[in-house]
């Protein structure tokens, strides 16, 4: 696993050996559903059972760009992009995203 510029690891998403980690960010997501009375008006609004998290992980360093392909695995992130930026007077960076899906 890589290092850390004290920016929280994300458990599950990990960080590519050989670069460190910037910063991450995660975002979640139930979906919902209303319920309309004759007239159309919502009388109710409930949430629905699947979640949905996104999680970003910004690294210095070259992260592979190979992703695995296969299903979901319920609870588990699977890394889903990889993008690699380089220029001539920084060290490389790179963008990992991750998705989950999980049950209520």
């Amino acid at each position: 696993m890589g290092a850390t510029f004290g920016a929280v690891p994300v458990a599950g998403a990990s960080v590519p050996a050989d670069c460190v980690l910037k910063s991450t960010s995660v975002r979640g997501a139930v979906e919902s559903h209303t319920y309309r009375d004759a007239t159309g008006t919502t009388v109710k609004a409930v949430a629905g059972k699947m979640i949905t998290t996104e999680c970003m992980l910004e690294v210095i360093g070259k992260a592979p760009l190979t992703i695995t392909a296969g299903a979901f695995a319920a609870g588990t992130y699977k890394q889903i992009s990889a993008k690699v930026s380089e220029g001539n007077t920084e060290f490389p960076t790179s963008s990992l995203a991750f998705k989950k899906f999980s049950n209520r």
